[in-house]
């Protein structure tokens, strides 16, 4: 009989599923002084002036296949609940639906209808749905929801990441947005609506997650559901499928930010200034380490890593042996900003070991077991990184395989609610996690108002999204 791929990848996710997430040992978290920079205002100086001497063009990694309808959820529970008191959430939508973009680029006649109804359930229905004549947001990508208004109009996501890249730099930039592919058609005809009002030179490419890294469905029972075609159910496999579309840049910078963390206009300057100093700290880095690549100096290597906190002690014990330090320093590198956890869920930065040796990573909570290990991830001070810029060229300028510096042993196995019931499923190692397991890596703490990510609409109505 011959060889079945399909079966024999279906059986390799069940075991994992059966045994779980892997688990990482924690040592302790990653804090200001003990693996996170914290740069005083004249550094800061510093490498924005750095950032000004790179020369090659820069190239933004934007995820943004999210669906619109998430940022509605509430409403869509409204709905389905049917009840006559509206919760505090909906209450709060409808009293400030004028407040938002969205309804600020409805034509005079869609306000005119949203004014007709008569009830709660028809202006939710005209809001998330796109028959009758309905707006559709629930069917959009979260990226091309208007999110600001401006006095010429009113910019969705797409358009606002677009905007804010073009002023990091006179320089070359490009644009890379991984979307879902019946959503192609519509962010083509959204940047060309771009295009017809801003002269910059900049490309913008798009890429979809590639449907052979969709994970297998199984049940309480871990057997695979089938679908309604009688084929394997199978699901996105997590941001870390994503690996592949990053891999496929040419550009030596890569810049990586989510479709939905995106300031308003008049908010967004410093957020333009971080991308400077953090791709300034990433040529300053990749410069000195390129010294030390040509002319071994294992002093020089010791200096480097106590300025940008970039190894741990064991690895620069080890770097003594030349081969050893060659190796270590040749790596894909990333400057990660990250802020103060100031309560959102998700991971965070912490100082690991895996397979026996010490480095820096970005863990998630389900990567932790015990409640030692529990009480050290708790004591965490800051969030997933919110910006990183990455060098993917090595150190004789040829581009790195990122496939290589991946970790496949740090998956999730993640529950979801399948019609009614729940179903387990992987999802790769996350792209900022295990997909960068083993790149050399600096963490920068930035202002925490380069956060604003907008999970429900109403994140809209905070002060970042709005104009001052």
């Amino acid at each position: 009989m011959p060889f079945n791929h399909t079966d024999h990848a279906l059986n390799a996710q069940r075991d994992k599923v059966k045994y779980g997430s892997p688990k990482i040992k924690i040592i302790a978290p990653c804090k200001v002084e003990n693996g996170i920079l914290k740069l005083e205002q004249n550094e800061e100086d510093y490498y924005e002036e750095r950032f000004h001497e790179i020369s090659g063009p820069l190239s933004f990694f934007i995820p943004a296949s999210g669906a619109g309808s998430r940022m509605f959820d509430f409403l869509q529970v409204e709905l389905a609940l049917g009840k006559p008191e509206l919760a505090e959430n909906t209450k709060t939508f409808v009293a400030q639906l004028e407040d938002f973009s969205f309804y600020k680029a409805l034509s005079s006649s869609q306000k005119e209808k949203i004014a007709s109804f008569t009830s709660q359930k028809e202006l939710i229905d005209f809001i998330l749905k796109d028959d009758n004549n309905g707006i559709g947001l629930g069917t959009m990508p979260k990226g091309l929801v208007p999110f600001h208004s401006y006095e010429e109009g009113q910019n969705s996501a797409f358009h606002e990441h677009l905007r804010q890249g073009i002023a990091l730099s006179e320089k070359q930039i490009n644009f890379h947005f991984t979307i879902q592919k019946i959503h192609e058609d519509a962010f083509k005809d959204a940047l060309l609506n771009f295009k017809s009002k801003y002269d910059d030179a900049f490309t913008v490419g798009f890429s979809f997650q590639d449907s052979d890294t969709d994970a297998f469905v199984f049940d309480a029972n871990h057997d695979p559901i089938l679908a309604h075609d009688n084929t394997y159910l199978r699901r996105p496999s997590g941001h870390g499928a994503l690996l592949s579309n990053l891999n496929a840049l040419t550009e030596q910078y890569i810049l990586i930010k989510n479709i939905d963390n995106v300031q308003h206009g008049s908010m967004a300057e410093p957020g333009i200034k971080v991308w400077r100093i953090l791709c300034g700290i990433l040529y300053s880095v990749k410069n000195k380490l390129r010294e030390i690549h040509e002319n071994f100096d294992y002093k020089r290597l010791k200096s480097v890593c106590d300025e940008f906190k970039l190894f741990s002690d064991e690895e620069i014990e080890a770097a003594k042996d030349s081969a050893y330090l060659k190796q270590l320093i040749n790596k894909p590198i990333r400057i990660c900003g990250m802020v103060l956890n100031e309560g959102k869920s998700g991971g965070g930065p912490f100082h690991v070991e895996i397979e026996g040796e010490q480095s820096k990573q970005i863990v998630e909570g389900v990567q932790v077991t015990g409640s030692a290990q529990q009480r050290i991830f708790n004591s965490s001070t800051h969030f997933n990184p919110v910006m990183m810029a990455m060098d993917t060229f090595d150190l004789n300028g040829e581009k790195i395989d990122l496939t290589s510096f991946s970790n496949e042993d740090q998956y999730f196995v993640v529950r979801k609610n399948h019609e009614g019931k729940e179903v387990t499923f992987i999802e790769r190692p996350g792209l900022w996690n295990g997909s960068m397991c083993y790149w050399n890596t600096i963490f920068i703490e930035i202002p925490s108002e380069t956060f604003t990510p907008v999970k429900t609409v109403l994140d809209l109505l905070k002060p970042s999204h709005r104009s001052h």
